[in-house]
């Protein structure tokens, strides 16, 4: 024989946030640059993580083949610097110096 539980089911309507109905939840818009926020931070952090990764990597090497380094490793993350920001930041790196983005 099965036993039905005591406990009272409840019930509710839906999540806060999640209706599908009207002005039930946050606006399109603000969730859209809520989300674009996060993708620039993680770009962010993303080239941090590469900039140490290279600092690691070519501590030492002649400054014009780090600048090189860096600007391809750069750009496709959407990581423009001036040239004089780039040479700063290689000839940084080339004597071993901790470096930072702009």
């Amino acid at each position: 024989m099965a036993t039905m539980s005591t406990t009272p089911t409840r019930m509710s309507a839906t999540a806060p946030g999640r209706s599908g109905g009207v002005g039930g939840g946050p606006a399109r818009g603000a969730q859209s640059g809520s989300i674009a926020a996060q993708v620039k931070e993680q770009r962010r952090n993303y080239a941090r993580a590469v900039l140490r990764s290279l600092a690691r990597a070519h501590h030492g090497q002649p400054v014009a083949l780090v600048q090189r380094q860096l600007r391809s490793a750069l750009a496709p993350l959407g990581v423009r610097l001036s040239p004089a920001a780039l040479r700063e930041l290689a000839s940084g790196i080339a004597a071993g110096t901790p470096v930072e983005l702009p």
